[in-house]
């Protein structure tokens, strides 16, 4: 006989997922010492601090809470589908989430195309930095994270989704505008803004390095449009992977975008996932709809 509840373990893995049970009881449409009493009792009954109490900031799961919080995410998962009529189709509730230069290009368009085939699917959004949406998946505060893959040594299943090349971008009259692509060691006396982010970071300095090019970094920013106006405003060059639809900087001015020569190889994007926990129907439907999405978007 089970000794706790579907109840109890669906206010606890929302009081997770919003770090707050104010915020968890006012999503659920329930009172916040509801969400306090099911924590305590199940708190009590494993035996196990689940969260730390923040003063000011809210809750934060233990190491402890985070492994449970996976599980109880899986067994209501479970629960879900097995409480669906036959023939309902796919149902629940969805957590994306996307990097922070990745998420506007994509997952805007991607939830659309996603909700009108799978209505009854309620989806939440987000957005980080690669190891922020990490720490979420591995807490399991978030369903999927649409990522690009730069070796993540961390507890998440990747699912490819699609793939971007890596390019660099210079101003409108720059000298190495006239060709037609541009060498990682044609960058070598060009100064570099650089892209500040987790990963993104580092993958690209591995491109130069792995060149044998020792970057003249002049400005850093962890703002994709911040380096695209820079850049637009002759500050220097850029490698970035993210390529909005149109070469223009945020206050207007045009850039000019050339393709690397030489085998560079393309990154992939994937959607991340906790790997102790099984996608749900609605994650796999995601998935599909995101390889279908990005292939039909070139």
């Amino acid at each position: 006989m089970l000794h706790v509840s579907l109840r109890q373990l669906s206010y606890f893995v929302a009081a997770a997922r919003h770090g707050s049970t104010l915020q968890a009881a006012l999503a659920l449409h329930v009172s916040q010492p509801s969400i306090s009493h099911a924590i305590a009792t199940l708190e009590s009954h494993w035996g196990e601090k689940l969260f730390h109490r923040i003063h000011a900031q809210g809750l934060e799961l233990t190491t402890a809470g985070a492994r449970r919080s996976a599980l109880a995410q899986a067994l209501l998962t479970q629960a879900e589908a097995l409480d669906a009529p036959a023939g309902q189709g796919v149902a629940g509730s969805l957590c994306v989430a996307g990097l922070s230069t990745l998420a506007p290009m994509h997952l805007p368009a991607l939830m659309r195309r996603f909700s009108q085939r799978f209505p009854q699917v309620e989806l939440r959004l987000g957005e980080g930095d690669t190891e922020t949406l990490l720490a979420r998946l591995e807490r399991g505060t978030l369903d999927l994270a649409l990522l690009y893959d730069m070796g993540l040594q961390r507890a998440v299943a990747l699912h490819e989704v699609g793939a971007q090349a890596p390019y660099v971008l210079m101003p409108v009259g720059h000298a190495l505008a006239k060709r037609a692509s541009v060498a990682l060691r044609d960058l070598a006396d060009e100064p570099l803004v650089l892209i500040d982010l987790p990963h993104s970071r580092q993958y690209f300095l591995s491109l130069l390095a792995h060149a044998g090019v020792r970057p003249q970094v002049v400005m850093e920013s962890g703002s994709l449009e911040m380096v695209r106006a820079l850049v637009a405003h002759g500050h220097g060059l850029s490698l970035l992977t993210t390529r909005p639809s149109r070469d223009v900087s945020y206050d207007g001015r045009r850039l000019v975008c050339k393709p690397l020569s030489g085998k560079v190889p393309p990154q992939r994007l994937v959607l991340a996932a906790s790997a102790s926990v099984p996608l749900s129907p609605a994650a796999e439907a995601f998935v599909q709809v995101a390889r279908e999405h990005l292939a039909a978007a070139g």
